[in-house]
């Protein structure tokens, strides 16, 4: 039982909706063939009434002929056989005429009414309004339609005529008219389907040449886009759309590719150098001393690399950026000096002077780890241009909602065809910049990085032979800033 249940989820969930040209279809197929519908059955009510209102209109001049006859005859019935015609109509149907005294018995009739039509009893002659006739409509004894009129007149022993008209005939033809409406409803329902049909493919071809462009798109073809000549207008913003996003995955698949590239190169370096040195070491007996040189250096590159991989996985989690920062209240002047006094001995040692002013009291809600990490990248990307007998100054300073944390260097400088592209991954600048063996590029990125979680932005200001100064501009209070960090 419960396998027959699971099969029928599985049946349900697998059954995929109708597409929308089946959909465009039905609705055409429904409006079209309802409005049809409507405007057939108005036609035929208005036969209906027509034909209904031209019998009552030939049965009252009908009615006044014989009233005519009958006064001209006095006292005297109506002349037997009384038989009159509709004069409307090619094939008239048989008109009767009954005469009746006052209490409803039959003076005169046209032959063979009696076998159609009873008389009308006293009390319903009773019932005629004043002045004035009343029609129905009656079916005979043999189950035939009748129209009847009944109306008062003075003269003699006749105080009622009554006239009745066969409709038969009228029956007949709203029957064979009825026969031809339903074979018309039949075939426009069959043509309303197939030109819905065409209709709606009509409208999804454009939407299938979208469908087969996205089909042809793979990793070697990103660069083909999506025309947008003659699509209509719904569709021509769907297929911009479309571009701008295979734009930006263009230039993610690019960046990827040249990111790996990258990564590659700078992990190749250290690895090569172990491998050198341990062959170096495994190529002939050596001492104990060697050997430690050797260890140490194979230390070294380990280091790096490990370095390496750390900042590139803090990079690739701040491109998912899926965890929220570690917000709270500091002191940036706090902070600043104590990321000073961790890189005063590498200052001291390089001859250059690192000192923070401008700080005191600034205060706003950050992420403790990964401001102070930022802040050292700058402070060690310095200390690494930076000649001995140089200056290091960092600053924080207040401005409106944000807060401004600025290192200032008296370096060697930056030329203006490298600042636009500093903060990009794995950049070096060449040959000034290119620092240590240490340095793979990705420090300012980091930096970058950081920043813009924190819903901020970078800048840099560059003088060959006088220095840089690097302005990190965050929000003064927590926002909400999509896709922040942990502190790492």
């Amino acid at each position: 039982m419960r396998a027959a249940e699971q099969d029928t989820v599985r049946g349900g969930l697998s059954r995929r909706p109708p597409s929308i040209a089946l959909r465009m279809t039905a609705w055409y197929v429904l409006s079209a063939f309802a409005l049809i519908i409507v405007a057939t059955g108005l036609l035929y009510w208005v036969l209906v009434n027509g034909m209904y209102r031209e019998d009552v209109h030939d049965l009252r001049d009908n009615l006044e002929n014989a009233a005519l006859l009958l006064a001209s005859a006095g006292r005297q019935a109506a002349p037997s056989p009384l038989r009159l015609h509709s004069p409307a109509r090619s094939r008239r149907p048989d008109i009767y005429v009954r005469v009746l005294d006052s209490n409803g018995r039959v003076l005169v009739e046209t032959p063979g009414l009696s076998r159609q039509l009873p008389a009308p009893t006293r009390a319903q002659l009773a019932a005629l309004p004043a002045g004035g006739g009343t029609s129905r409509q009656i079916l005979s004894r043999q189950g035939e339609p009748f129209l009847t009129l009944i109306a008062p007149i003075s003269g003699g022993k006749a105080r009622f005529l009554q006239v009745a008209m066969d409709r038969a005939h009228d029956e007949f033809l709203l029957a064979r008219y009825r026969e031809r409406l339903w074979l018309v409803l039949g075939v426009s329902l069959v043509l309303c389907a197939l030109v819905g049909y065409l209709i709606a493919r009509s409208g999804m071809r454009p939407i299938e040449g979208i469908s087969r462009t996205a089909e042809r798109i793979r990793a070697t073809t990103l660069h083909e886009r999506i025309s947008a000549d003659g699509l209509p207008e719904e569709l021509r913003g769907l297929a911009e759309t479309f571009n701008s996003m295979l734009d930006r995955l263009e230039q993610s698949f690019a960046h990827i590719s040249q990111f790996s590239d990258d990564v590659a190169h700078e992990l190749r370096t250290p690895i090569n150098n172990l491998r050198g040195e341990i062959e170096v070491a495994l190529g002939k007996p050596r001492s104990p001393e060697e050997y430690r040189d050797v260890l140490g250096s194979c230390f070294e590159e380990c280091t790096r690399i490990a370095r390496l991989i750390r900042t590139l996985l803090f990079l690739a989690r701040a491109d998912t950026a899926a965890d929220a920062l570690q917000r709270e209240p500091i002191d940036l002047g706090e902070q600043l000096a104590k990321v000073a006094a961790f890189y005063e001995a590498a200052a001291g040692e390089g001859g250059v002077e690192l000192r923070v002013v401008g700080a005191a009291g600034v205060r706003a809600e950050l992420d403790r780890t990964l401001l102070q990490q930022a802040i050292g990248n700058l402070i060690s990307n310095s200390l690494a241009h930076t000649p001995a007998g140089g200056s290091i100054e960092l600053a924080a300073s207040a401005s409106g909602q944000d807060v401004v944390v600025s290192v200032t260097d008296s370096g060697g400088g930056i030329a203006p065809q490298h600042l636009p592209h500093v903060f990009e991954r794995f950049y070096r600048v060449e040959p000034s910049r290119s620092g240590s063996q240490q340095n793979a590029g990705l420090g300012l990125a980091v930096v970058k990085s950081i920043v813009k979680r924190h819903g901020g932005r970078v800048e840099i200001d560059s003088r060959v032979g006088e220095g840089t100064r690097v302005r990190l501009i965050v929000p003064r209070l927590a926002a909400a800033v999509p896709g922040q960090l942990t502190k790492s």
